[in-house]
Order: structure tokens, then sequence, then C-alpha cells
């Protein structure tokens, strides 16, 4: 007789799983508090609710997990647990020995950017059961650094080599001329891909660039007065494609060498000015075909 009670209160256990879930995926407010209501006292309010957050909530997708807690807890309820959830990942990395800034940080919309090793690290502390429903979870709160993306997509550790080239530069131009240099740099990295600028990449990637400078230097260098900075885009050029690997980056500035089409191709993967180099590629192109 226990036995079937057991199994009884577990299928009811179950089919109130099923019934919420569908409910919360298609965001019905009135089938949700009809549900509650009809599961309360059957279920009992410990056992509804333990089944609501450890199972439901980890089920559903991340839209319907923020709407749900937006809708039932309030918002301003809803922004207290979001911030504490923030402040306990912000810990859990921290714990782990991983670096604000370059493994983890802050994006413009209070979402938390992480690299693949922060990511992994967050996972490992949930039950292996959780953990696919858990990490679609994260997508609603934690991105991928744009970085880690862009260099996967391109196959090198693309933004570690031009942070290293541009220190270097940093030795050999003067104030006005690094301001110039790092300021239509990212001028063009950010405008090919706009998400770098919601990571706060410019601001790491300036830090990273200036720390090894006296702070006398850095600040004259970050307080630069001209707002439409000008530099040479074939030196950048240069470095873009040293940074990527490119064997023949030096070519570009020989008077006999010139920029390559595969190189502009390169190029239009990471950087973009007035114009996309897409589409001088494409012009180029086709006045190589009508001049075969």
């Amino acid at each position: 007789m226990k036995i079937n009670i057991f199994r009884q209160k577990k299928d009811l256990a179950a089919t109130a799983k099923r019934q919420l879930l569908k409910a919360l995926n298609q965001r019905d407010t009135s089938a949700v508090k009809s549900l509650i209501g009809e599961w309360q006292p059957i279920l009992g309010s410990d056992k509804l609710t333990n089944l609501i957050v450890n199972q439901v909530m980890l089920e559903c997708d991340s839209d319907s997990h923020s709407w749900f807690c937006q809708i039932f807890l309030g918002q301003a309820q809803y922004q207290q647990m979001g911030e504490k959830a923030q402040s306990n990942v912000f810990q859990t990395l921290l714990g782990a020995g991983l670096e604000p800034g370059k493994d983890f940080s802050f994006g413009s919309d209070s979402r938390i950017i992480v690299n693949d090793r922060a990511k992994q690290i967050l996972l490992s502390q949930v039950p292996q059961e959780h953990r696919a429903s858990f990490e679609a979870q994260l997508e609603s709160s934690l991105i991928l650094d744009p970085v880690t993306t862009i260099e996967q997509q391109l196959g090198c550790a693309f933004f570690t080599n031009l942070t290293e080239i541009a220190s270097q530069q940093m030795q050999v131009l003067n104030n006005s001329q690094a301001a110039a240099y790092l300021g239509v740099l990212l001028a063009g990295l950010v405008s090919r891909h706009p998400q770098l600028q919601d990571a706060d990449f410019p601001t790491r990637f300036i830090f990273n660039i200036l720390q090894e400078l006296s702070q006398e230097r850095a600040m004259l260098i970050l307080n630069d007065p001209e707002t439409n900075p000008q530099f040479d885009e074939m030196i950048i050029f240069g470095h873009l494609l040293a940074a990527m690997g490119d064997k023949e980056y030096h070519r570009i500035a020989d008077e006999e060498g010139g920029i390559s089409l595969e190189q502009l191709k390169k190029l239009d993967l990471v950087w973009c000015g007035e114009r996309r180099l897409s589409e001088i590629v494409a012009m180029m192109e086709k006045w190589h075909h009508k001049n075969r």
C-alpha cells in the first residue's frame, strides 16, 4: 500500500510538472496561475514550490524562465534576484582563480561575459542531470566573450597577438601617434564587430596595451585632444595580418608587393573602415574578370 501511494504521488508530481512546463513555455499567465491553485492543495506548498524551482524552471527555455520570474516575483524582486545571482557567479569564478576582465567581465546590459573556461567552471557546479538545461539557462544571463568567438572563427590567437604587436608600437610611436593608432585600430575592429563594444573590449584592450607604460605617459595618450585621429591604414593592415599569422604581411608596404586579394579577404574578417573591405574585393575581382 505504501509503495502504491508513493507511486501515485510521483505520478501526480510528473503530471503537474508536465502541465506547468507546457503553460510556462507558452507564457500563459492564467494557465500557470490556475495550475498552481489546482496543484497546491494536492501536492502541498513546499513540494509544489520545490517542483517549480528545481524541475520546471530548469527545463523551460531561458525567455520563459525570465518571463515567469518577472510576472510572478515582480520586477523589483526579479532584479534583486538577478543581482544576487550575478554576485554569486562573480564569487564562484573569483574563487576558482579566474581573473575579472580576462576570463569574465560585465557587459553593457548587466550580463556577464565569460570565456569557455569560465563557462565550464559554472557548469561544473551543477549536478550532471541538470547540466544541459542549466547550460541553456546561462544564455539569458551569460554570453561568450566575442573575443573568444572571433578567435575560434579565425583559428588563431588574433587578439592576443594583436595586443603584443600594439604594445610594441607604443614603444616607437610618440604620444599623439600612439593615440591615433589605437583610435583608428579600435574603430575599425568595432565597426566590423559591434559586439566588441558591448563587451567593453576597447577599454580592456587599451588597458592591456598601456599597462606597461608609465602612468604619466599612459594618461597623455588617453587624454590626447585629437577628436578625429588619422593613421596610415596600411601599417594597421600589416599588423592585423601579422596577428592573423599571415606570412606575407610585410610585403604590403613594399612598392613592388602591395596588398593581395587574399589579404584583403582576411582583413575583411576583422576590420572595417568607411567601406567594408569586401566591397573593395568585389570591385577588384570584377575588374580582373573584365580584363582577362
